[in-house]
């Protein structure tokens, strides 16, 4: 396919997609639908509108844009070699992130909450309750 006919092809999608809609609005006229035809008769302006405006012209321009980037990147071995380098470094900063939540506990800190957690077992329950259930447990070796 020639450099023309590429060219030429939003144009041409342009005009079938206008011709489309007339062609929907003329049916829904004829039909006695007077909104679906001004609705269709709407939607067959808008593809001259974005035609005049340069729209289409803006939409070729960015798609060939984003595919000239695409190509440099998938061929370009420095494009790689960046990917490889940034890869890394994120690799390396959610590493040190893991590695710094599952350091040791300072010593100081953990003899301290040994300290001040005291034995669990001795305390009392607060319920008779409990305290039948836990002599049943005494009896039977648990707990």
């Amino acid at each position: 396919m020639s450099a023309d006919a590429v060219l030429w092809l939003p144009w041409v999608a342009v005009a079938i997609a206008s011709a489309l809609a007339g062609w929907l609005s003329l049916r829904a006229g004829r039909r006695g639908d007077g909104v679906g035809a001004l609705r269709w008769a709407g939607w067959a302006l808008v593809p001259p509108a974005l035609l005049l405006t340069g729209t289409v012209r803006l939409v070729g321009r960015v798609a060939a844009a984003v595919t000239s980037w695409g190509a440099g990147l998938v061929f370009s071995p420095l494009t790689w070699l960046g990917v490889v380098i940034g890869a890394g470094a994120v690799t390396m900063i959610v590493g040190a992130a893991a590695l710094r939540r599952r350091r040791a506990p300072d010593p100081v800190t953990t003899r301290r909450r040994r300290v001040d957690s005291g034995p669990a077992s001795s305390s009392r329950p607060v319920d008779d309750e409990m305290a039948e259930i836990e002599a049943i447990l005494k009896r039977r070796g648990i707990g």
